[in-house]
């Protein structure tokens, strides 16, 4: 038994992948009962599982089945492996009834490769259904369900797992942990992640690199990007993904200087760059409308280092030239640059272009967006803007046209920020909030006091077709305004305020943000459909460019 484990070891280490079916020629089919040598044929499969040598595997196991050779617990845990990988749900179903009809009894090892294989494949319900179905649970089915729920986007049922869990006495792992890190990661749930925080610290995971680059998703994600900062400051060991978590979540907070810093500390001990950190650097760079810098990146380091450019570093490079008002030439390394552009890149030339005022490219790359994605709302919104600020009637006229023959509705806006655990939501305009009225007279009083500081409403950013006064009414009541205005009202100085908004933010609340946090003297940190607005003293991080 011995001499086959030895041979299936060396079949790991050897490149050249025939050599692992070779290895099977050598075990003995035993005839008499049928079972072969499963071991020597597992240690096969898990060596050509770890190389990712999906067909070889598929080989394997026909061999198994020609021969007659009974599978144990480690050949399901295999085979299942191979259906979550592949995502071939349709075979991961025959397995998982051979395994019923057998008499094998399911183990955590079998039943977590269940669970995983029907969440990889999308199954949430049939994983769920193995779950309950077993008779003990441990930390490590408790964790296969937990990252199923994840994987497909479930981020509140993912932690509501911890509860359950938590009743039926079973300690978490450092895996637990890192998956509900990044379930909070998943909806910005700050208060929920500092608890989680506390209680790697309590568990003693706290140096375990998964669960630090957990946190550091986590903060980043949720607003936070100094406790960011602070776990990466404090890691003993870095991986990869620690440098790279760390220079994209500085770019999206638009925190250039900071990314690009890290950076050569992560050149300067050795460390290889990879497609991702090359992400956060081009946008560290255009945040900065760093060409020269962006273009040796993107033509030199990443050529000599091989890696191959791919759509979102264009992109970079894209938002690089549009920051610095480059934006014929942007528009011209898109038309000439060979790459399958996608809507976002155009649509983020579409927005510089709507920044700098250049409403005749705009409209032109506007109209070109929508033949490519004619269900995007904003793109109609902002080709309406650019149509109204040149005051051309006429065109705002046909955008209005337009969506109300394709159906297209603008999504209401909605903002939320939590308090002490709880979540608060508020709706552009909307009554919703228990405490709306004092929230409206919030809002009255702060635009009171930002008018002398310059604030003018932006009416030219309101689609409806009503008379300015209405407008500015109408523009009071945003929901990210609403949501500032609670969030003055309840939360102490000097703790910054944390916002999530659905949408862009508009022309005429950045405007208002940056002046609120000059007059109330606080940090303001709002999370956009776009990126990160750090707001204080009158001044924002994206520096008027979103």
């Amino acid at each position: 038994m011995h001499h086959f484990f030895s041979q299936g070891s060396r079949c790991s280490r050897c490149s050249h992948v025939g050599s692992a079916l070779k290895v099977l020629d050598t075990v003995p089919s035993h005839d008499d009962d049928h079972d072969g040598d499963v071991f020597s044929y597992n240690s096969v499969l898990s060596a050509l599982m770890e190389s990712r040598e999906m067909g070889e595997v598929a080989g394997v196991l026909g061999r198994m089945v020609n021969r007659c050779v009974v599978w144990d617990n480690v050949t399901y845990v295999n085979v299942m492996g191979l259906c979550a990988q592949i995502r071939e749900l349709k075979l991961g179903s025959q397995v998982h009834a051979r395994l019923l009809r057998g008499s094998l009894t399911f183990d955590v090892y079998v039943s977590s490769a269940l669970i995983d294989m029907y969440g990889k494949c999308g199954q949430v319900s049939d994983a769920r259904k193995v779950f309950d179905n077993l008779q003990e649970r441990n930390v490590v089915v408790w964790t296969a369900l937990m990252t199923t729920y994840f994987q497909n986007g479930y981020f509140e049922e993912t932690l509501n797992l911890f509860t359950g869990m938590d009743r039926e006495e079973t300690l978490p792992n450092e895996c637990t942990f890192t998956v509900l890190i990044n379930a909070c990661a998943g909806i910005a749930a700050l208060g929920h992640g500092d608890v989680l925080h506390a209680q790697v610290e309590k568990f003693g995971f706290k140096n375990h690199i998964n669960v630090r680059n957990a946190l550091i998703n986590m903060y980043s994600k949720s607003g936070s990007i100094e406790s960011s900062s602070n776990v990466f400051s404090d890691m003993i060991h870095r991986d990869i993904i620690s440098w790279n978590s760390m220079i994209c979540g500085y770019a999206h907070h638009g925190l250039g200087k900071q990314a690009l810093i890290v950076f050569q500390d992560m050149l300067s001990i050795g460390v290889c760059p990879t497609y991702v950190t090359f992400i956060g650097v081009l946008s560290a760079c255009a945040h900065l409308a760093l060409v020269q810098e962006g273009f040796y990146y993107l033509n030199h380091l990443m050529k000599k280092l091989q890696i191959e450019p791919g759509l979102e570093h264009y992109t970079c490079v894209v938002s690089l030239l549009s920051r610095a008002g480059l934006l014929d030439e942007a528009d011209n390394f898109m038309k000439t640059t060979q790459v399958k552009w996608d809507a976002i890149a155009w649509r983020t030339l579409l927005n510089a272009c709507h920044v700098r005022q250049n409403y005749d490219l705009g409209r032109r790359i506007a109209e070109y967006v929508i033949q490519m994605d004619p269900h995007d709302v904003g793109t109609y919104t902002l080709l309406s803007n650019m149509y109204a600020k040149s005051r051309r009637w006429d065109g705002v006229a046909k955008i209005r046209k337009m969506m109300r023959d394709r159906n297209i509705k603008k999504e209401p806006g909605a903002s939320w920020l939590e308090i002490r655990n709880n979540i608060h939501i508020f709706l552009s305009e909307g009554d919703n909030h228990p405490e709306s009225v004092q929230i409206y007279e919030k809002v009255h009083e702060l635009l009171a006091m930002i008018k002398p500081l310059g604030y003018v409403p932006d009416v030219a950013v309101v689609l409806h077709d009503i008379e300015d006064e209405q407008k500015e009414g109408c523009l009071s009541y945003h929901s990210e305004k609403l949501a500032i205005a609670y969030g003055l009202m309840k939360i102490p100085s000097p703790a910054p305020i944390r916002i999530i908004k659905n949408l862009r933010m508009c022309v005429d609340c950045h405007s208002a943000m940056k002046l609120i946090s000059k007059a109330t003297n606080r940090l303001i940190i709002v999370r956009d459909a776009h990126r990160f607005h750090h707001f204080q003293d009158g001044f924002c991080t994206c520096t008027d460019h979103w």
